[in-house]
């Protein structure tokens, strides 16, 4: 072939691979039922299902042979194939759903391990092409060397490398001819069989075995199974230019599962008809034909059989060539041939393929059903027939399918199992049946079955879930969370493990629990705990014990844990900052029946360490259930973990304190008022004090990184969009000034100039001063005292409150406005996120107001959140990896709302100032 030539093949192939991973629209598709029939039929009927036929004769009688061969392929193509149905809908090949299998990468590793696995089918042809040459030969009296058995092969391997070389053009040409080929001799040895042999002999006929019959029988079914099944890979190449799906369908059943099963009895009729008229036994037509029949007949199978065998070596060298060429794009197709060239040429060489024909077959099922499974059970319920096809053709900005660089690492892992399920059954070289009762399944349903189950299993589990469904937002369940549902006790079998799983992560920071006035308090009662991190709720099971208890939690907890499992630990799924009147009668059931129930009133973890204001509704709640309240007032879980960054400080020690607050005589005499001051003082925290008083010494390098977070506004130049923050110190990108965060959590100035501050003398001594001191605002001026080294100083939760000064101050002169493009995730269950696109968030002193694609009522909408409704809102930093986050929740969905900047739009998205905007807003809604 010269440079053009082979430039034009090229270029064939590029379109060919183009056009073949591209959707087929529907009117661009060419086959109906019969079209599809007959072109699969050719598909899978091949010289070697004469090798299939001979193999099954070593095993079971014919009338076995005729029910596995046709009953066995029937039964495992109607559930294999059933996938097809994707090819026809979409107009794609079964490659591309598989990279939401695999990933976008991994789907190019499965795709060679098949070629490796699938491609010895082909040294298969190979062999029976020198065979049937040798044997032709010796018919006219011709003994050919030893050697050249092997060169045979080698040549058929390099003459059908030439054809696929030249390209589609040439294939196409080639198929035309190869099917009424395979057909003619298909014929040809049927008449000749039945002309030789009496009809009854074929039909009587029993092999000699030395197993036992039901192990040969399920090698045989297992057998058919596996032949069946390494035809997966031509499933949707026909499939997506069909015109209907259940022409699709049956056309791949019937095409495989009857016209080739057909050819594999046709070649064990061949060998009985041989074993019954010579003695000898053979899969090779061309032997059968010289034996049973005239030289000339013989002459003309040899003109069948080598054409037959040579082109069906091009047509899956091309076929698998171009599989290639979609997947490595980079490689020229002609390298990629001569590749799979010199794979079969060494499978030749080697020279014992035929030897090891049924082991080849499991191994070969060993990949391909776990594969099968994989996206049987992927299309029909985990994807439920939705793809996102941007991710699957990997147009920017769409990476649902990379999963881990790339890789879905759960699909590989299933893959792999599902080879391993099958070979721990049954040992394909040594044919060692290891597990007696599967081995009933045969291997390959086995493995068909297991990796199917255990996909399903995996699935339920959140974390997999997420990770298998990142694509969730084309299909997502819609479905409200049942707030009505009342919530099962804390399960008895589980609360040890909860205990002891609890004592363990809180072992090493040495939790020390003091226990005040609690004489006389026996469950149920209702627990309030303040809230820092996620170790309260490792912390409050310990302070309970023996005792169990129910927990409010917010629904976030039951998507990301599962709700079976988070329902078991006795938790009641809510919303944050709404009134939620079916969560109030939940509280009522839980404990009337007897239990504690656990709340958490400030409703999300503390930004600064700090405690939030109580809601007098918590109080009203109090008055009106007249049951003794409990509360935990936690220290060293926020020092621990901060929000702004959750690595786990080890210095840290946790203390906390149990108080038996309110016994139901108290309830009845004090007011809600008195009630609420009573239970807020009790709650009061302030994390850096506490550290200040243990000398707590945190040396951890990266202790200020996510500070800039809550500290977003620079008390040097005032600017809110600059802040930063990395290891140990805090600055501002914008006027330079920096901080350094010492051991004991106090910032120190190093530089700039400090322009909205009061400066205090204060010595070391004087820290530790009460809270209510602590973050008093002078004027609206931060407090700063000098170090002993004469460094400006000041402590964090002063800086947050002086923010929250500047808001009110903001407010207060008119100048409070917030607009801003956002991203919205809604949650609606205890199952998936529902991706809703960019909207547009406004926040006033009215409320908040949300323009967005509302997927409820599949229209652009309004929602509007009043703001005298919400006494704060939900923040967030880091929401799982997707950057800084407020929600703003109705009763059926909560909406996580993640900033978008235009390019060279300043970062002006804070959370904690809308937290502050929103927490003025209601005081000023509620007073009026």
């Amino acid at each position: 072939m010269n440079g053009r030539a082979k430039n034009r093949a090229e270029q064939e192939i590029e379109k060919e691979v183009y056009c073949g991973i591209l959707p087929v629209r529907g009117d661009e598709r060419t086959s109906g039922f019969i079209d599809a029939l007959l072109i699969l039929s050719g598909y899978c009927i091949a010289t070697w299902s004469y090798t299939q036929g001979a193999y099954l004769t070593g095993l079971v009688g014919f009338k076995q042979l005729l029910i596995t061969s046709f009953a066995g392929a029937l039964l495992m193509l109607m559930i294999y194939q059933l996938p097809v149905i994707l090819s026809a809908r979409f107009g794609i090949d079964i490659w591309i759903w598989l990279r939401a299998v695999f990933g976008v990468k991994g789907v190019r590793i499965v795709s060679v391990i098949i070629i490796i696995v699938n491609f010895p089918w082909y040294a298969v042809c190979c062999e029976m092409f020198a065979s049937s040459m040798t044997n032709l030969a010796a018919a006219f009296g011709i003994t050919l060397p030893g050697w050249t058995f092997l060169g045979l092969k080698l040549f058929c391997v390099g003459l059908g490398t030439i054809l696929a070389w030249q390209g589609v053009k040439t294939i196409t040409r080639t198929t035309r001819i190869l099917v009424p080929l395979l057909l003619a001799v298909g014929a040809l040895v049927i008449f000749i069989a039945f002309k030789a042999v009496p009809f009854s002999d074929i039909w009587n006929y029993q092999p000699e075995i030395t197993m036992p019959h039901s192990t040969a029988y399920i090698l045989a079914v297992e057998a058919n199974f596996a032949f069946v099944i390494t035809l997966v890979g031509g499933m949707a190449g026909v499939p997506r230019v069909c015109k209907s799906e259940k022409g699709a369908f049956y056309a791949g059943v019937f095409g495989q599962g009857i016209s080739g099963s057909f050819f594999v009895v046709v070649g064990a009729v061949m060998v009985i008809a041989m074993q019954c008229a010579t003695g000898k036994a053979t899969e090779d037509p061309t032997e059968m034909l010289v034996s049973l029949a005239s030289p000339v007949l013989a002459l003309a199978s040899l003109l069948l059989v080598a054409f037959a065998n040579v082109g069906t070596q091009a047509v899956g060298s091309y076929l698998y060539g171009v599989t290639l060429k979609s997947t490595f794009s980079k490689l020229s197709y002609h390298v990629l041939i001569l590749i799979l060239g010199g794979y079969v040429a060494l499978l030749c060489i080697w020279g014992k393929i035929i030897d090891y024909f049924g082991s080849f077959l499991t191994i070969s099922a060993c990949i391909y059903a776990p594969l099968a499974a994989l996206l049987f059970v992927d299309f029909f319920f985990i994807r439920k027939q939705k793809l996102d096809f941007r991710s699957a053709y990997e147009i920017k900005g769409h990476d649902n399918y990379r999963y881990t660089k790339g890789y879905n690492l759960i699909g590989l892992i299933l893959l792999a199992i599902g080879c391993m399920i099958s070979l721990l059954i049954y040992n394909p070289v040594t044919g060692e049946i290891h597990n007696k009762v599967l081995f009933l399944l045969t291997p390959t349903g086995a493995a068909l079955i297991g990796t199917g189950i255990l996909y399903l299993l995996l699935y339920l589990i959140p974390g997999v879930r997420r990770y298998v469904r990142k694509d969730v937002s084309i299909n997502p369940d819609t479905t409200a969370f049942d707030r009505e549902k009342t919530p099962p006790r804390q399960s008895l079998i589980l609360f040890p493990l909860i205990l002891l799983l609890c004592k363990i992560i809180t072992s090493k920071a040495k939790l020390k629990i003091e226990k005040h006035d609690m004489e006389g308090f026996k469950p149920p009662y209702l627990v309030l705990g303040t809230h820092q991190s996620f170790t309260d709720f490792y912390v409050t099971p310990i302070a309970l014990a023996p005792h169990r208890a129910n927990y409010i939690s917010e629904l976030e907890g039951f998507e990301y844990y599962g709700e079976w499992i988070y329902r078991r630990i006795g938790c009641l799924g809510t919303r944050k900052f709404i009134y939620d009147l079916a969560l109030i009668r939940n509280i009522k059931k839980v404990l009337d029946r007897g239990d504690n129930l656990v709340i958490y009133p400030e409703a999300r973890y503390a930004n600064v360490g700090t405690s939030s204001e109580l809601s007098m509704a918590v109080a009203k709640m109090v008055k009106m259930y007249k049951y003794p309240v409990v509360v935990l007032n936690m220290q060293g879980n926020y020092l621990q973990s901060p929000i702004w960054n959750l690595t786990k400080r080890k210095e840290v020690r946790l203390h906390t304190d149990m108080y038996g607050a309110l016994k139901k005589e108290d309830i009845e005499k004090l007011s809600v008022k008195e009630i609420h001051d009573k239970l807020e003082k009790l709650l009061e925290y302030d994390e850096y004090a506490y550290q200040r008083k243990e000398n707590i010494r945190i040396t951890y390098k990266d202790r200020a990184k996510g500070l800039h977070k809550p500290l977003y506004q620079c008390p040097c130049c005032g600017d809110e969009n600059h802040m930063n923050s990395d290891g140990a110190e805090l600055f501002c990108e914008k006027c330079g000034a920096r901080w350094f965060k010492d051991e004991l959590s106090d910032l120190h100035l190093i530089k700039g100039n400090l322009k909205f501050a009061k400066t205090e003398s204060l010595s070391g001594s004087d820290l530790e001063r009460n809270p209510a001191a602590h973050n008093e605002a002078m004027e609206n001026k931060l407090k700063v005292y000098t170090d002993e080294e004469g460094r400006a100083s000041l402590h964090i939760p002063d800086w947050y409150e002086w923010e929250r000064k500047n808001v009110i101050k903001e407010i207060a002169d008119g100048k409070y406005s917030f607009k801003m493009k956002v991203q919205i995730d809604a949650l609606p269950n205890a199952k998936n996120f529902i991706d809703c696109g960019n909207g547009e968030l406004i926040h006033e002193k009215e409320g908040f107001t949300l323009k967005f694609m509302d997927y409820r009522l599949g229209k652009w909408s309004e929602q509007f959140f009043l703001g005298k409704s919400m006494s704060s809102i939900h923040t967030e930093y880091d929401y799982r990896g997707k950057g800084e986050c407020i929600t703003l929740s109705n009763l059926d969905d909560t909406y996580f709302l993640f900033p978008v900047y235009e390019e060279g739009e300043e970062k002006k998205f804070h959370a904690t100032k809308l937290q502050f905007a929103a927490e003025h807003f209601y005081k000023e809604g509620i007073k009026k």
